[in-house]
């Protein structure tokens, strides 16, 4: 039989009853009179074995509750957002309590999930089942991002759900029965970032930090290094770039690919160009609060990836994906293309085999025909 009570950190009463297959359902009543509340749970029960009968469709007995709820509690009525609204209401929420950045990564993970959705965000919140889940998993997992970031994607819409469950609007969290895909293990190797990563970062980004990240990624070069670059390191005619490496003093010179080349020539004509590329870029420090790499890290909280932070003696957490992982993620990349390890040294300057192998991480599913360049940001592959 129903049965009803209250939660220490709520004022209304919750109902708990027998679901059509004989699992028990809590829901709250949205009534803070425990007669009415007790009154409402004898309706939900009732409306459930009609529909577990066969004698009632889902609507029909949501209609018949919210009915009884409302001429038991007088204003008070059953409260079933759909899809749509639940997430958007969570999302606001979220957004007004947490960091602009924080909020970014919610925001995109929300939008993906509902796009995923398509006419289904229309369903009550109650239609959505795990299924719906492991679609919004495979669609992120299409799109070549990192399994971390994956990861983080389907652990957000887990937390906007169990906020549902909490508040009774659901009885069990979908998402909890969805399987997580693999992540590589907390080890103290640095992180690296996918093609489509990269763009996510690009398209996340403002100003000369898009260029930065696109100098960094099509290039290899330290963040020190990508910062001071010069317009005349440049040959755009030759697609060429040639500079003084900091930490080594060794002069390099690297072709330019075309998608940093054709962002190169677009922000190049000018009457009055500067020395530097980056003219704001190269006077900031990459240390502290306002440094270059705390705006970095809010770059990607904002184009909604995964830092992948570890511990650091137990206590200190240590983000592996920081800038210098797109140096790593450039030599990965041309690993990747089947470029040789003596082309990729030239590249990014390193003196050894050793010093090199830390800086090239090869994906379990390489390319099986080797390419001459680096892939594009927007071919994603």
């Amino acid at each position: 039989m129903a049965s009803i009570h209250r939660r220490p950190d709520s004022q209304y009463w919750h109902a708990a009853f027998r679901g059509p297959d004989g699992r028990l359902i809590l829901r709250s009543t949205k009534c803070s009179d425990r007669n009415k509340a007790l009154a409402a749970a004898l309706e939900f029960e009732r409306a459930s074995k009609l529909a577990g009968a066969g004698n009632l469709v889902e609507a029909q007995a949501r209609k018949i509750v919210a009915d009884i709820m409302e001429r038991a509690g007088g204003d008070e009525s059953l409260r079933t957002p759909t899809i749509k609204q639940h997430f958007s209401q969570w999302l606001a929420s979220k957004r007004a309590r947490k960091a602009a950045n924080t909020g970014d990564r919610y925001r995109i993970a929300v939008e993906k999930f509902l796009e995923v959705m398509g006419d289904r965000v229309n369903k009550p919140l109650t239609a959505l089942t795990a299924r719906d889940v492991d679609r919004f998993m495979d669609a992120r997992t299409k799109e070549k991002l990192a399994p971390r970031t994956v990861v983080l994607c389907v652990k957000i819409i887990r937390m906007a759900l169990n906020a549902a469950r909490r508040q009774g609007i659901i009885p069990t969290n979908p998402a909890e029965a969805v399987e997580m895909p693999d992540v590589e293990g907390t080890g103290c190797s640095r992180g690296t970032f996918t093609p489509a990563e990269v763009q996510m970062l690009v398209d996340a980004a403002e100003g000369e930090w898009k260029t930065l990240i696109l100098m960094a990624y099509f290039t290899g070069a330290r963040l020190s290094d990508c910062c001071r670059m010069e317009w005349a390191n440049t040959d755009l005619g030759a697609g060429t770039l040639t500079f003084i490496q900091g930490k080594t003093g060794a002069k390099l010179t690297v072709p330019i690919h075309s998608d940093l080349l054709a962002h190169l020539e677009s922000i190049a004509g000018t009457d009055k160009p500067d020395i530097f590329i980056m003219p704001h870029m190269a006077n900031l420090k990459s240390g502290g609060r306002h440094g270059l790499s705390e705006g970095f890290k809010r770059i990607m909280r904002k184009a909604g990836l995964d830092l992948q932070t570890v511990k650091s003696a137990g206590v200190r957490q240590l983000s592996r994906r920081t800038f210098h992982a797109l140096r790593h993620s450039f030599t990965s990349a041309l690993a990747n293309a089947g470029v040789s390890p003596e082309l990729r040294m030239k590249l990014t300057g390193h003196k050894t085999e050793a010093v090199h192998r830390g800086y090239s991480h090869h994906e379990l599913k390489t390319l099986a025909e080797a390419v001459a360049k680096m892939p594009g940001l927007d071919k994603g592959k």
